[in-house]
Protein backbone atom coordinates (compact mmCIF):
# COMPACT_ATOMS: atom_id res chain seq x y z
CA UNK A 1 0.00 0.00 0.00
CA UNK A 2 1.29 3.38 -0.86
CA UNK A 3 2.22 5.98 2.03
CA UNK A 4 -0.39 8.33 2.87
CA UNK A 5 0.03 11.66 0.68
CA UNK A 6 0.13 15.34 2.54
CA UNK A 7 -3.96 15.32 1.83
CA UNK A 8 -3.86 11.91 3.85
CA UNK A 9 -2.10 13.63 6.78
CA UNK A 10 -3.36 17.05 6.72
CA UNK A 11 -7.28 16.95 5.75
CA UNK A 12 -9.23 19.84 5.16
CA UNK A 13 -12.51 20.83 6.16
CA UNK A 14 -14.84 24.22 6.71
CA UNK A 15 -13.47 27.59 5.31
CA UNK A 16 -10.38 26.80 5.83
CA UNK A 17 -10.60 23.62 3.61
CA UNK A 18 -11.90 26.01 0.63
CA UNK A 19 -8.58 27.53 0.79
CA UNK A 20 -6.17 24.41 0.41
CA UNK A 21 -8.35 23.08 -2.29
CA UNK A 22 -8.47 26.47 -4.30
CA UNK A 23 -4.58 26.12 -3.69
CA UNK A 24 -4.54 22.77 -5.25
CA UNK A 25 -7.23 23.79 -8.10
CA UNK A 26 -5.05 26.48 -9.75
CA UNK A 27 -1.68 24.84 -9.90
CA UNK A 28 0.23 24.96 -12.91
CA UNK A 29 2.37 22.36 -12.19
CA UNK A 30 2.93 20.16 -8.56
CA UNK A 31 3.85 22.60 -6.18
CA UNK A 32 3.57 25.72 -8.27
CA UNK A 33 0.88 28.82 -8.14
CA UNK A 34 0.78 31.68 -10.38
CA UNK A 35 0.97 34.92 -8.45
CA UNK A 36 -2.80 35.91 -9.43
CA UNK A 37 -3.74 32.76 -8.24
CA UNK A 38 -1.77 32.83 -5.07
CA UNK A 39 -2.76 36.10 -4.45
CA UNK A 40 -6.50 35.38 -5.07
CA UNK A 41 -6.23 32.39 -3.04
CA UNK A 42 -4.64 34.58 0.02
CA UNK A 43 -7.31 37.29 -0.72
CA UNK A 44 -9.77 34.42 -0.02
CA UNK A 45 -8.26 32.97 3.11
CA UNK A 46 -7.97 36.62 4.77
CA UNK A 47 -11.46 37.37 3.91
CA UNK A 48 -13.15 34.73 5.23
CA UNK A 49 -15.22 34.50 8.72
CA UNK A 50 -13.18 33.46 11.97
CA UNK A 51 -13.46 31.16 13.53
CA UNK A 52 -12.26 28.67 10.71
CA UNK A 53 -12.10 24.87 10.74
CA UNK A 54 -8.12 24.69 9.67
CA UNK A 55 -6.51 21.84 8.27
CA UNK A 56 -5.27 19.33 10.79
CA UNK A 57 -1.80 19.73 11.04
CA UNK A 58 -0.52 16.76 13.44
CA UNK A 59 2.75 18.77 13.81
CA UNK A 60 1.67 22.22 14.44
CA UNK A 61 0.71 23.58 17.42
CA UNK A 62 -3.08 24.97 17.90
CA UNK A 63 -2.49 28.00 18.23
CA UNK A 64 0.16 28.23 14.96
CA UNK A 65 -1.96 26.60 12.56
CA UNK A 66 -2.45 28.70 9.27
CA UNK A 67 -3.89 27.55 5.83
CA UNK A 68 -1.32 25.14 3.83
CA UNK A 69 -1.44 28.29 1.03
CA UNK A 70 1.27 29.91 3.68
CA UNK A 71 3.88 27.08 4.13
CA UNK A 72 3.82 25.69 0.37
CA UNK A 73 6.88 26.50 -1.67
CA UNK A 74 7.13 26.94 -5.28
CA UNK A 75 10.08 24.64 -6.10
CA UNK A 76 11.62 21.72 -4.73
CA UNK A 77 14.25 21.28 -1.91
CA UNK A 78 16.62 19.42 -4.57
CA UNK A 79 19.63 19.22 -2.33
CA UNK A 80 17.92 18.88 1.24
CA UNK A 81 15.55 15.90 -0.34
CA UNK A 82 18.90 13.69 -1.18
CA UNK A 83 20.48 13.99 2.03
CA UNK A 84 17.11 13.50 3.91
CA UNK A 85 16.66 10.57 1.67
CA UNK A 86 19.91 9.01 2.31
CA UNK A 87 19.20 10.01 6.28
CA UNK A 88 22.60 12.27 6.15
CA UNK A 89 23.36 15.10 7.86
CA UNK A 90 21.62 18.90 6.96
CA UNK A 91 23.43 21.95 7.54
CA UNK A 92 21.70 25.31 7.21
CA UNK A 93 23.61 28.70 7.28
CA UNK A 94 20.85 31.12 9.05
CA UNK A 95 20.70 34.82 7.44
CA UNK A 96 18.91 37.99 8.52
CA UNK A 97 18.50 41.43 10.45
CA UNK A 98 19.21 42.35 13.88
CA UNK A 99 17.65 40.13 16.53
CA UNK A 100 15.04 42.70 17.75
CA UNK A 101 13.48 42.07 14.06
CA UNK A 102 14.18 38.58 13.49
CA UNK A 103 11.73 35.88 12.64
CA UNK A 104 13.95 33.57 14.12
CA UNK A 105 15.99 35.27 17.58
CA UNK A 106 18.29 33.08 19.07
CA UNK A 107 15.72 31.49 21.34
CA UNK A 108 13.82 30.49 18.45
CA UNK A 109 16.62 29.36 16.24
CA UNK A 110 17.23 26.81 18.99
CA UNK A 111 13.62 25.85 18.57
CA UNK A 112 13.68 25.68 14.81
CA UNK A 113 16.04 23.15 15.05
CA UNK A 114 14.33 21.15 17.39
CA UNK A 115 11.18 21.50 15.63
CA UNK A 116 12.66 19.69 12.80
CA UNK A 117 14.74 16.99 14.42
CA UNK A 118 11.35 16.58 16.00
CA UNK A 119 9.79 15.86 12.00
CA UNK A 120 12.72 14.17 11.05
CA UNK A 121 14.10 12.45 13.96
CA UNK A 122 16.65 10.41 12.21
CA UNK A 123 18.00 13.40 10.12
CA UNK A 124 20.68 15.78 12.00
CA UNK A 125 20.41 18.98 11.32
CA UNK A 126 23.21 21.51 12.42
CA UNK A 127 21.91 25.12 12.20
CA UNK A 128 24.75 28.15 11.92
CA UNK A 129 24.13 31.57 12.00
CA UNK A 130 26.11 34.12 9.98
CA UNK A 131 25.25 36.61 13.03
CA UNK A 132 23.26 39.70 12.95
CA UNK A 133 23.11 42.54 10.21
CA UNK A 134 21.60 45.73 9.40
CA UNK A 135 19.17 43.12 7.30
CA UNK A 136 19.75 44.55 4.47
CA UNK A 137 19.96 42.86 1.19
CA UNK A 138 23.16 44.13 -0.54
CA UNK A 139 25.27 43.83 2.51
CA UNK A 140 23.49 40.43 3.33
CA UNK A 141 24.67 39.09 -0.45
CA UNK A 142 27.75 40.18 0.54
CA UNK A 143 27.92 38.06 3.87
CA UNK A 144 26.15 35.01 2.48
CA UNK A 145 29.23 34.64 -0.28
CA UNK A 146 31.68 34.25 2.03
CA UNK A 147 29.58 32.82 4.33
CA UNK A 148 29.23 29.45 1.96
CA UNK A 149 32.67 28.98 1.45
CA UNK A 150 33.39 29.14 4.95
CA UNK A 151 30.49 26.67 6.11
CA UNK A 152 29.60 25.14 3.65
CA UNK A 153 25.71 24.61 3.88
CA UNK A 154 23.44 22.82 2.03
CA UNK A 155 20.78 24.80 2.67
CA UNK A 156 20.90 28.64 3.30
CA UNK A 157 17.29 30.43 5.29
CA UNK A 158 17.40 34.31 5.07
CA UNK A 159 15.05 36.57 6.63
CA UNK A 160 14.94 39.64 3.72
CA UNK A 161 13.18 42.87 3.26
CA UNK A 162 12.56 43.90 6.97
CA UNK A 163 15.94 46.36 6.81
CA UNK A 164 15.04 47.51 3.05
CA UNK A 165 11.59 48.11 4.36
CA UNK A 166 12.48 50.59 6.68
CA UNK A 167 15.59 51.85 4.94
CA UNK A 168 13.34 52.88 2.00
CA UNK A 169 15.64 50.93 -0.21
CA UNK A 170 14.42 51.25 -3.79
CA UNK A 171 12.18 48.17 -4.74
CA UNK A 172 13.34 47.02 -7.76
CA UNK A 173 16.98 47.21 -6.76
CA UNK A 174 16.76 45.22 -4.10
CA UNK A 175 14.52 42.48 -6.33
CA UNK A 176 17.59 42.70 -8.52
CA UNK A 177 20.04 41.79 -5.76
CA UNK A 178 17.64 38.76 -4.50
CA UNK A 179 17.43 37.39 -7.99
CA UNK A 180 21.13 37.58 -8.00
CA UNK A 181 21.55 35.98 -5.34
CA UNK A 182 19.02 33.08 -6.00
CA UNK A 183 20.93 32.51 -9.14
CA UNK A 184 24.66 32.71 -7.57
CA UNK A 185 23.18 29.94 -5.27
CA UNK A 186 20.99 27.90 -7.81
CA UNK A 187 24.33 27.70 -9.49
CA UNK A 188 26.45 25.98 -6.27
CA UNK A 189 23.25 23.17 -6.15
CA UNK A 190 22.63 25.27 -2.59
CA UNK A 191 18.93 25.14 -1.49
CA UNK A 192 17.22 28.48 -0.30
CA UNK A 193 14.27 29.38 1.78
CA UNK A 194 12.92 33.15 2.38
CA UNK A 195 11.10 34.49 5.19
CA UNK A 196 9.56 37.34 3.94
CA UNK A 197 8.69 40.43 6.67
CA UNK A 198 6.22 40.42 9.62
CA UNK A 199 3.06 41.60 10.02
CA UNK A 200 3.06 43.89 12.92
CA UNK A 201 -0.19 45.69 13.88
CA UNK A 202 -0.21 49.01 15.41
CA UNK A 203 3.36 50.19 14.55
CA UNK A 204 3.67 53.29 11.95
CA UNK A 205 6.27 51.32 9.51
CA UNK A 206 4.08 48.39 8.80
CA UNK A 207 2.92 49.71 5.79
CA UNK A 208 6.68 50.07 4.57
CA UNK A 209 6.60 46.27 4.91
CA UNK A 210 3.70 45.45 1.87
CA UNK A 211 6.38 46.97 -0.38
CA UNK A 212 8.88 44.40 -0.19
CA UNK A 213 6.45 41.54 0.86
CA UNK A 214 4.96 42.35 -3.13
CA UNK A 215 8.54 42.46 -4.59
CA UNK A 216 8.86 38.68 -2.97
CA UNK A 217 6.31 37.39 -4.26
CA UNK A 218 6.70 38.75 -7.52
CA UNK A 219 10.23 37.40 -7.47
CA UNK A 220 9.16 34.34 -6.44
CA UNK A 221 6.66 34.06 -9.14
CA UNK A 222 9.17 34.43 -12.13
CA UNK A 223 12.40 32.51 -10.40
CA UNK A 224 10.42 29.87 -8.58
CA UNK A 225 11.73 31.02 -5.35
CA UNK A 226 10.38 29.31 -2.11
CA UNK A 227 9.15 31.72 0.57
CA UNK A 228 7.66 30.76 4.00
CA UNK A 229 5.08 33.60 4.19
CA UNK A 230 5.89 35.39 7.26
CA UNK A 231 3.45 38.23 6.60
CA UNK A 232 0.58 36.56 5.66
CA UNK A 233 0.35 33.56 8.21
CA UNK A 234 1.40 36.57 11.22
CA UNK A 235 -1.66 38.93 9.38
CA UNK A 236 -4.18 35.37 9.92
CA UNK A 237 -2.94 34.49 13.30
CA UNK A 238 -3.06 38.12 14.80
CA UNK A 239 -6.98 37.83 13.09
CA UNK A 240 -7.57 34.75 15.12
CA UNK A 241 -10.80 34.88 16.57
CA UNK A 242 -9.96 32.48 19.41
CA UNK A 243 -9.48 34.46 22.83
CA UNK A 244 -6.51 32.46 23.59
CA UNK A 245 -4.07 33.70 20.89
CA UNK A 246 -5.20 37.75 21.81
CA UNK A 247 -2.15 39.69 22.17
CA UNK A 248 0.51 36.93 21.56
CA UNK A 249 3.24 37.68 18.88
CA UNK A 250 2.15 35.81 15.98
CA UNK A 251 6.20 35.69 15.09
CA UNK A 252 7.05 33.22 18.41
CA UNK A 253 5.44 30.70 15.75
CA UNK A 254 7.76 31.16 13.14
CA UNK A 255 10.14 28.13 14.29
CA UNK A 256 7.28 25.89 14.19
CA UNK A 257 6.03 26.55 10.38
CA UNK A 258 9.28 27.06 9.21
CA UNK A 259 9.91 23.88 9.81
CA UNK A 260 6.40 22.26 8.71
CA UNK A 261 7.41 24.22 5.08
CA UNK A 262 11.35 22.90 4.94
CA UNK A 263 9.97 19.27 5.81
CA UNK A 264 7.29 18.98 3.80
CA UNK A 265 9.02 20.67 1.05
CA UNK A 266 11.65 17.98 1.55
CA UNK A 267 9.66 14.75 1.93
CA UNK A 268 6.68 15.31 -0.76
Amino acid sequence: MAPPGPQDRHPTGGSAGICARKRADDRRRPGRLTRAARAGALALCLLLPLPLSLPAHADISKGCRVPDIFLTFDSDLKRTERLVDRSAPVRILLLGPNPERQALSQKKRTRLELELNRRLPDIRFSIVDEGPSRGLVDDDFERLRGAVDRVQPDLIIWQVGTGDALAATDADAFARTLGRAADWLKGRNIDLVLIDPPFIAGVPHEHLYGRMVDQIDALSDRQGMNVVQQYQATNWLHRSADPALKGMDARLCMPELVAEAIVRAATR
